[in-house]
Formats: structure tokens, C-alpha cells, sequence
């Protein structure tokens, strides 16, 4: 939320008391030394408390959004004292990151995507990174003495204070938890990279800024293994810090540019989140601290950057395997799972939402809990009511709308398809793809009165119209019907309860003939027996999309032909084409392909005229 207006008054206040006299007075004499450019501010933190204030949102007098956090004029920085020499690192390519994520690997695509331009671009280059049994103390140490050496690393990750000393949580040890002092690891990247490429290193931890009795983990890596540490003081959305990351890796290392200028980037990426969430405090959560007096990290004088070969970023994309293309050719219904609502960074501030209120009550729940057992915890012990609202304040700002589903609902005809997402991507995509058809939703209701809600988009119209009735001349072989089976937002914006908790799925999951209206059973039921099914962004391991699956189908095997496209990461194309699981306990054909592979498979079949 934006800083509420006594707020406000106080840091005004706290400008005004901080630069004045013979403070204001070497400033202008910098201001004018430095022709115009930007004067660094280097907070000099020995207090603890005053460690954990967040200078960078003073603000001048008199203006809304004139905080020095992003000041085009002033750059705000923890400085540190160190006996380490301080030196510009000339880079003649691609800066080179390593991300480090021990307990969260879904974290790694996002982040991934979230470089895509510069990675793209070839200003960045992504290192293998290290997750899961790579990222436990022994492998860690291990890496860090060889070669592809990064000029920046990235954790995501918990840190914490053990007595009083910082740590930062690894990978598990025979399934007991796992932490690294501080001090050791700054100690091991000095002694491994001390004289090395290694400039920067960004904590996106609970704690990564919050200071200790001795001191921070950013203050102490900063004084002894990197240059310059980007931290959190207070834990934010995951949104935030990609949309943090997004903008400050892209300012920092722009090809147009001849240095890298940490502080300078940090500002801009402080200025990018104050403007895409209408000023939140957030902006200011991410702090630099900083070993020296000149936040260039990068000399870019001598750069050549190039983008890397297009096969590295686009695998595969011109050979669809033939059993792909040879299913799109078919009728086929499609049922696309929900997948990307844990893994797409919109919708991942739900989850960060949630952890971050229980842990306020001092509610510790174990981390990376299924989303429906976390979101079970919160309505137990916070209510129901505060659950929806901390699934519209999510859902309610997205606009997400990935560039697979609109190349799926360009494949897709009359019939019935089925949707498990909570919000209304792919009947909007449908609507897009094709204007000319008429388009119903139906989402079956979760309530005892049985009463679904039906809305209709009518060919060649734009408005959605909610229905009353059942219609009398919906018709499957020349309509299209979508179910929504786990509720959320309707087209138009409109909201219902969704399928969130454990709860939900047991005691609001029935079989389509208590779900939906008597007259549309026998249609929507026909349509699903005769055609083969596509599933998209399902998971055989999902116990909630086992559970849809046999409400859909009952003991009723899938559609022979019927085809499964899964995440490579899960390695379950044994259980699919096998059937464990399935209704029926009979397999369908399952292909491997990431969400990459996919939209370049589809991309290629579309551009070859095949449909």
C-alpha cells in the first residue's frame, strides 16, 4: 500500500532535518562538481536500529514521490568498511549470473523469464543454476571452485539469525534442515572468487537484510566477498522482487551503457515498482549495500555483446514431433489444468500473501505446502472471508493471458473444453480466436442449491450476457461451451468463490449430474465421450486434478487417442501412459515438452498450414 499521509508528514520531516545546514551545503558544492549527474549517499550504519530503518523512503518536502530511494539526482547506499580493494571489473561480453534457490526450484523458471530480454538480447548470460541436492554445503563449496566463475549470484531462499549470527538456509540433508553461516560463506566465495569476476550478489531472502546482533548478511558478504549485496529489509510479493529484478538487471546491464552503475540501477528499479503498483512501500524493501565509494561494478567500455544462438532459445522449434501434429488434426477437447497458477509470478504473491499472514500470527506452516493445504491452514485459522479477500487482491489485478493458451484456443472448435484456471483465459482467448462462433461458460456451482451460473457471448458480439435459464438452442456440434470446474472470475470481471482449500475439493467436487442443470448433462457428457482429450498443465501427482478427472469421467476411461503434454520436471509419462491414476486405469499417450517447446511446436505446425 502506498505510505499513508501522517506517514508521509514524518519522512518530509525527517529530509528536512537530515539534509540541512552544512550537510546541504557540501551537497550543492557536489552537485555542481558532478556537472548535473547523480551524488551517492553513502549511509554510514553502525546502530542496529538505525540499520533496519529504511532511509531510501525519506522524502523531499513538499512532493509526493521525491524519495531518495528513486532520485534521479541522489543515490542512497549502505556503506560498508573494508580492508578489500575496491575495483571496476571490465567485462568484454555477457554478464554471467548464477541463481542459487536450495528450497524453491519453481522460483528458477520465473526468474528466468523474467531476464528473457536481456538474456535474449545477450547482455546476460544464465549459468547452470543450483537447486535441490546441487545446492546443499558440500556441492555449493564445490562449485564455487570452478570454472564458469559468475560476475553476480542470486539467492532465493530463507535467511535468519542463529544466535545472533546470520545464516541462509541450503538444500536438506537427509531431511533435516540445513544452514550455512554468513560468514563462512563470504570467507569460502573470498577465498574461491576473491580475485575473480564476482561483483554483486542480490538476496531475496526473508531476512537477507535485516540486521542481527553483529551485523547483516548483506553488511558482512558485502565487506568481504562482493562489492556491492542487494537485499530485502522486509519480506515482499514475489511479484514485486521479479518486477524489482526484471528492471534493475536490464539497467544495469544495457548494452547501450559503458559501466554498470549499481545504485543508479537500483534507483530505476524502484521507480518502475512505485509506478506499476501506485506507490506501494514496497518499492523500498530492496537496499544496496555498498564496499566503496563508486557504485559502478562494470566497465563496459571494450563490450561486444551478441545474442546467443537462436537453437540455445528456442529448442526443437522447427520439429514438432509427428504424433503432435498428426492430434491437432482431429476434433479434440481440450482440459487445461491450472498449472500456472503456482508457477506464474502474478499469481505467486498468493502464496507469498498467505505464508506472510500466518507467519505475522506466529502461524509457522511448513513451506512449499500444496497450495490447497496452505490455503486450508489460512481459512482454518484466519477465516474464510480473509482468504477471498487475499485471492481477489491477487487475481483481481492480473491480466495474465500466456501466449500458449492463445495458440491452443487457435486449434480448438465447437464441442465442450474445460478449464481448471480461476480466471477466464481461455474462454477470453476462444472469444479472440474465433469471433464467429458463439461461446457459452458454465461454472458449475460448489453450493448445496445446485445452481450453476451460465453466461453467453453470442457470435460476432463482444458483450458477455449472464443467463438465467438454461438455453434451449445451446448445441454442441456448433457452439462452444467452456467449463470452469475451480470457479474464480467469470468474463466481465465477475467473482465467485473458487476451489482454494482442501476443503473445496472435498466437499465442493461432485459429478457433473449434480453440478450442472438436468438439461445439460446428457449434451456436455456426449461431447466428452466422443472426442479424444487433450491435457494441458495437469499433473498425475496433483491429488486435487486426480480427483476433477474422476468427477469428470467417473470410472469411465478417457476418449481412446486422448493425449497428456507434462512438464518434463515432474517425470510422471510412465504414469500417464500406464494409467495410474486415471479413470478407467487405462493410459493415454503423454509427450514431454516444456511451456517453450510447446508454443514453438505449435508456432511451426501453424506456419507449415496444418491445423
Amino acid at each position: 500500500m502506498p505510505i499513508e499521509p501522517e506517514l508521509s508528514r514524518q519522512v518530509q520531516a525527517l529530509h528536512r532535518a537530515l539534509i540541512q545546514g552544512d550537510l546541504q551545503a557540501v551537497l550543492a558544492r557536489l552537485r555542481e562538481a558532478s556537472g548535473g549527474g547523480p551524488v551517492l549517499l553513502r549511509f554510514m550504519l553502525q546502530d542496529t536500529d538505525l540499520q533496519g530503518f529504511p532511509w531510501e523512503a525519506l522524502c523531499e518536502p513538499g512532493k509526493d514521490f521525491a524519495f531518495l530511494g528513486n532520485s534521479a539526482s541522489l543515490l542512497p547506499v549502505r556503506g560498508v568498511r573494508s580492508p578489500e580493494p575496491w575495483q571496476a571489473r571490465e567485462v568484454r561480453g555477457a554478464v554471467r549470473l548464477l541463481a542459487i534457490a536450495p528450497l524453491h526450484p519453481h522460483s528458477l523458471p520465473r526468474l528466468q523469464a523474467t531476464l528473457h530480454e536481456s538474456l535474449a538480447s545477450g547482455e546476460v548470460e544464465w549459468l547452470e543454476p543450483l537447486t535441490g541436492p546441487r545446492s546443499r554445503k558440500a556441492a555449493l563449496f564445490e562449485r564455487l571452485r570452478r570454472q564458469p566463475e559468475p560476475h553476480i549470484i542470486h539467492f532465493i531462499g530463507h535467511g535468519g539469525l542463529r544466535e545472533g549470527r546470520p545464516v541462509l538456509r541450503l538444500a536438506d540433508e537427509e531431511d533435516e534442515e540445513s544452514w550455512v553461516s554468513v560468514e563462512l560463506l563470504a570467507q569460502q566465495l573470498h577465498g574461491a572468487w576473491g580475485q575473480g569476476p564476482l561483483r554483486l550478489i542480490v538476496l531475496e531472502a526473508c531476512e537477507g537484510a535485516s540486521p542481527g546482533a553483529l551485523e547483516c548478511a548483506a553488511e558482512l558478504l558485502a565487506r568481504t566477498a562482493a562489492d556491492a549485496v542487494l537485499a530485502y529489509l522486509w519480506p515482499v510479493r514475489m511479484d514485486v522482487a521479479l518486477r524489482c529484478s526484471r528492471v534493475f538487471y536490464r539497467a544495469l546491464t544495457r548494452a547501450a551503457r559503458e559501466e554498470g552503475d549499481v545504485a543508479l540501477s537500483l534507483n530505476e528499479a524502484r521507480r518502475s515498482v512505485l509506478a506499476e503498483l501506485e506507490g506501494s512501500a514496497e518499492a523500498f524493501s530492496p537496499v544496496l549495500y555498498l564496499r566503496g565509494r563508486d557504485p559502478v561494478l562494470f566497465d563496459f567500455k571494450a563490450r561486444k555483446v551478441s545474442p546467443p544462438p537462436v537453437a540455445a532459445t528456442r529448442p526443437e522449434a522447427s520439429h514438432p514431433p509427428p504424433v503432435l501434429g498428426q492430434f491437432l488434426e482431429q476434433p479434440f477437447s481440450l482440459l487445461l489444468g491450472n498449472r500456472w497458477e503456482e508457477e506464474a509470478p502474478d499469481f505467486r504473491g498468493l502464496r507469498e500473501r498467505l505464508q506472510g499472514e500466518l507467519l505475522q500470527k506466529a502461524l509457522s506452516v511448513p513451506h512449499e505446502l500444496p497450495m490447497s493445504t496452505l490455503a486450508e491452514h489460512f481459512a482454518l485459522r484466519i477465516g474464510q472471508e480473509e482468504l477471498d479477500y487475499e485471492f481477489q487482491e491477487v487475481f483481481g489485478q492480473s491480466d495474465f493471458m500466456p501466449p500458449l493458451v492463445r495458440l491452443l484456443a487457435r486449434r480448438l472448435g465447437t464441442g465442450v473444453h474445460i478449464t481448471l484456471l480461476r480466471l477466464p483465459v481461455l474462454e477470453q482467448a476462444i472469444a479472440e480466436q474465433h469471433p464467429r462462433l458463439t461461446l457459452y461458460v458454465i461454472q458449475p456451482s460448489s453450493n448445496a442449491d445446485g445452481h450453476a451460473v451460465m453466461m453467453r457471448r453470442e457470435a460476432g458480439g463482444v458483450h458477455w450476457a449472464r443467463l438465467r435459464e438454461v438455453p434451449s438452442e445451446l448445441n454442441t456440434e456448433r457452439d462452444v461451451v467452456v467449463l470452469r470446474l475451480c470457479s474464480g472470475y467469470l468474463p466481465a470481471h465477475l467473482f465467485s468463490r473458487p476451489l482454494l482449500t482442501e476443503d473445496d475439493y472435498l466437499l465442493g467436487v461432485r459429478g457433473l449430474s449434480s453440478l450442472l442443470p438436468f438439461e445439460l448433462v446428457e449434451p456436455i457428457q456426449s461431447a466428452l465421450s466422443v472426442r479424444p482429450l487433450l491435457l494441458v498443465g495437469m499433473s498425475m501427482l496433483d491429488w486435487s486434478h486426480r480427483m476433477l478427472l474422476y468427477q469428470l469421467f467417473g470410472r469411465r476411461t478417457l476418449m481412446r487417442g486422448s493425449m497428456a503434454v507434462l512438464d518434463p520436471r515432474h517425470r510422471e509419462q510412465e504414469l500417464w501412459e500406464e494409467g495410474r491414476g486415471l479413470p478407467g486405469t487405462t493410459g493415454v499417450r503423454a509427450l514431454d515438452s516444456t511451456d517453450e517447446q510447446l508454443v514453438a511446436w505449435l508456432e511451426a505446425l501453424a506456419a507449415g498450414g496444418k491445423r
